[in-house]
């Protein structure tokens, strides 16, 4: 054995002690950081892109979040026109049903000529005999 080894063999295993030291110093650091063994920044990204999608499907479901008529004529010009034309009907002759108005155009989308129909002859029966 050559006389400079074991110093090198004692720097060498100084050097791996410190190592392994360090070592242990991070993981540490790095457990204590983590939530249930995660990191905290891999959750809040987990949360970000699933939360909406989660309330998407339970919305779909139970309906939490409803738009008055369902959002029906919202965008279609066609109902926008008979929304108007409804709005009118009930003002003149049933003010009380104004509310309803989302739930008929959602049931009779497509089918408004019926709905007009049947309204102007509920309406004409009543006021025939309020005459």
């Amino acid at each position: 054995m050559a006389k400079g080894s074991g110093a090198e063999r004692r720097a060498g295993v100084k050097e791996l002690r410190e190592e392994v030291e360090e070592e242990k110093k991070w993981s540490k650091k790095e457990k204590k950081n983590l939530i249930w063994g995660i990191n905290p920044l891999h959750l809040f990204f987990l949360v970000l892109f699933t939360l909406p999608t989660i309330f998407a499907v339970v919305d779909y479901f139970f309906n939490f979040s409803k738009v008055p008529g369902g959002g029906y004529g919202t965008l279609d010009p066609a109902q926008a026109v008979w929304r108007e034309k409804l709005k009118a009907f009930y003002g003149e002759n049933n003010p009380g049903k104004m509310s309803e108005i989302p739930e008929l155009l959602k049931k009779y989308k497509g089918k408004e000529n019926k709905l007009w129909r049947k309204l102007n002859a509920k309406y004409d029966k009543i006021r025939a005999e309020q005459e």
